[in-house]
């Protein structure tokens, strides 16, 4: 079993997300759901990484990145990437075997990996306009793409994990809470 991902099942995935995005309950037939589809899932990770990147230039002001230095936060922020993207899975497999999912969770985890891709753009595209826009509607449209975004995610995991909107929405404030988890604490390391 190829722990890489072929460009077939890169573009799979990729098209399986844009599918998501559209609202398209048959997009699961785009992703593989088995052990080897997952762990080639994480390729993503690799895929969204330099938009990852671009996002903390635009995050940590000009003084942090002074007094700490670059090579200091990036190496924090890669590494609190790093653990984002394992820990999830983490949480989110005994959830899904509380939900009595665990059939489907092995196809929402790759549908939710490969769907980072699309978030890592939305969020560089508002966090850009959030920058370049008069601050009223700077942040309109920032809050829209977050709410875009959320919803994106629920919509994946409740096709995905074929659960109600209730566990939908579980797995949306997992993914936040952790995420903010995560940002402390690597913040509070530079």
């Amino acid at each position: 079993m190829s722990m890489v991902p072929s460009w077939r099942e890169v573009s799979r995935g990729m098209y399986g997300s844009w599918r998501f995005a559209r609202l398209d309950p048959a997009a699961m037939v785009w992703f593989a759901r088995d052990v080897g589809a997952v762990w080639r899932s994480f390729w993503a990770a690799a895929i969204a990484y330099p938009g990852f990147v671009l996002l903390v230039a635009l995050l940590v002001p000009p003084a942090q990145w002074a007094a700490s230095g670059g090579f200091r936060i990036l190496l924090v922020e890669s590494i609190g990437y790093v653990v984002s993207w394992a820990a999830f899975p983490l949480i989110i497999l005994p959830f899904c075997h509380w939900l009595e999912r665990d059939e489907q969770s092995l196809g929402f985890i790759t549908a939710y990996n490969w769907s980072q891709v699309l978030q890592t753009v939305l969020a560089l595209f508002g966090l850009i306009a959030f920058t370049a826009l008069p601050l009223a509607a700077g942040l309109a449209v920032y809050l829209v793409i977050l709410l875009v975004r959320l919803a994106y995610e629920w919509f994946i995991a409740r096709t995905a994990l074929d659960a109600g909107g209730v566990a939908a929405t579980t797995v949306v404030l997992i993914d936040l809470v952790l995420s903010e988890a995560v940002s402390q604490v690597t913040q509070s390391l530079y």
